[in-house]
């Protein structure tokens, strides 16, 4: 990529660091994992937004030996903290099964209710198209199963856009026919710049592009992941970078776009600079001035806009004054509603209090003047 030729010696020093902190140790986590590996990190279910309306969500989030990317030399991405969650040790394909069917058996009531409308998620902490992470075989295995139950209406997971090959879809294909499956890519940014230098991910636009045309080929879902406010990012350089991110994506012709505020995540570039005071989760003030002006109604008739913040309202993520003011637990409602019904109207300009009206003001010149 030309960003990373023009700097070689800040993509050096990046990555250098990342490697480092993928190296710290996690005695404690690693204790507690390796006897762990029929286990999953985490599985629940909650209502979400499906692309017919409201539904059940099951997520399911395998323990896994996590993104190859981040295992690279490259070190990974600079906001990422999921390798935290690895698995160390020797696992295998029998392992990730028994997550998978235990998870089908916690939710098994859910599953064979036919009236229910469920979005069933998978997330291995990379992608679940690698085979260096989860084996083809599995993964197939692993589908044939979700296509048995009708109440399953979607099917989300993820990967980087060099796993999304026309054989790999082709075989998919083969295997579903009846739900929708939607493939989500950590685009992050439709900058080439951030996307390598500041967030490393190790992947241009034109990928992206090629990747987006080869899953709607085989007529599966594209999800558009952005990241609003990566490292060394000023709110107002982020904010207008995810502004043209999500005008770039609507004219892509994704079908979701998911917009991930960042959350200070443990062992991360995030988490050094907000540990020397240098670093600052975004403002829910900011994400709905991008929400009510970077799209239209017209356009969330056919691109899905979603937004379910990790660590809303709290400290490491994405929040208003400080932890625990009214301003964030009112935010987070507009945003679940939001999400819910797809209509702008019910995103306000500002939050409609006196205090947070005064704050605000101060709040938007600093950005649009001092930081421009």
């Amino acid at each position: 990529m030309n960003s990373e030729k023009k700097l070689p010696s800040a993509i050096s020093y990046l990555r250098e660091e990342l490697q480092y902190l993928r190296q710290r140790p996690l005695s404690k986590q690693k204790k507690a994992k390796t006897h762990q590996f029929s286990k999953p990190v985490a599985s629940f279910s909650k209502p979400d937004r499906l692309k017919s309306g409201m539904g059940t969500e099951i997520t399911l989030i395998f323990r896994s030996r996590a993104c190859s990317w981040a295992g690279s030399a490259s070190g990974g991405c600079t906001m990422c903290g999921y390798w935290n969650d690895r698995a160390e040790g020797d696992i295998t394909a029998d392992h990730y099964w028994q997550q998978f069917t235990s998870t089908i058996e916690k939710f098994k009531s859910q599953l064979e209710d036919v009236n229910q409308k469920i979005v069933f998620k998978m997330f291995t902490s990379g992608s679940f198209c690698d085979p260096k992470e989860l084996d083809e075989k599995l993964q197939l295995k692993i589908l044939q199963k979700l296509t048995e139950f009708p109440s399953i209406k979607e099917i989300v997971i993820e990967s980087r856009p060099e796993f999304l090959t026309s054989d790999l879809l082709t075989k998919y294909r083969q295997i579903i026919s009846e739900q929708y499956l939607e493939i989500g890519i950590g685009i992050e940014s439709s900058s080439d710049y951030i996307r390598a230098n500041i967030i490393n991910k190790g992947f241009n636009w034109k990928q992206v592009i090629k990747a987006v045309e080869r899953v709607h080929t085989h007529n599966f879902g594209v999800k558009a992941y952005l990241l609003f406010k990566p490292p060394f990012l000023s709110e107002y350089t982020a904010l207008m970078d995810l502004f043209q991110s999500i005008r770039d994506c609507v004219q892509l012709g994704v079908d979701t776009i998911s917009i991930n505020p960042t959350n200070i995540q443990q062992n991360t570039i995030c988490s050094v600079l907000a540990s020397q005071n240098q670093f600052r989760s975004p403002w829910f003030y900011s994400l709905f001035w991008i929400i009510k002006h970077a799209i239209s109604q017209k356009e969330l008739e056919h691109t899905r806009l979603l937004c379910d913040p990790s660590a809303a309202g709290k400290e490491r993520g994405i929040h208003n004054f400080y932890s625990h003011h009214p301003s964030n637990s009112e935010a987070i409602d507009i945003l679940q509603r939001f999400v819910e019904h797809q209509e702008l109207s019910i995103i306000p300009e500002i939050i409609n209090d006196k205090e947070s009206l005064v704050n605000y003001n101060r709040y938007r010149t600093e950005i649009l003047y001092k930081w421009s």
